[in-house]
């Protein structure tokens, strides 16, 4: 098993349209993440499915152009940098 290499402090989630499956999120954070020795305050998006991140590794998010989905995630991570 690997180290963690990512702590999220704060996130929001937010749904994502179809055609991705019921209980999908974009899960927008703000947190420490290792990179070599040390931490640094990163803003990450993740793809949540069924309450896992991943989905047999997929964990890149992928936004429908026909949704609004990619507003929605920005409209959030400007929301947890404004705190």
């Amino acid at each position: 098993m690997s180290p963690k290499i990512y702590y999220p402090h704060e996130y929001i989630l937010v749904p994502a349209s179809s055609p991705y499956p019921e209980n999908t999120f974009y899960k927008v954070s703000l947190g420490q993440q290792r990179f070599r020795d040390s931490f640094h305050n990163v803003l990450k998006i993740e793809m949540i499915y069924s309450d896992h991140i991943g989905a047999g590794g997929k964990v890149n998010p992928a936004f429908p152009c026909s949704t609004e989905d990619f507003k929605k995630v920005m409209e959030a991570a400007n929301k947890l940098l404004r705190q």
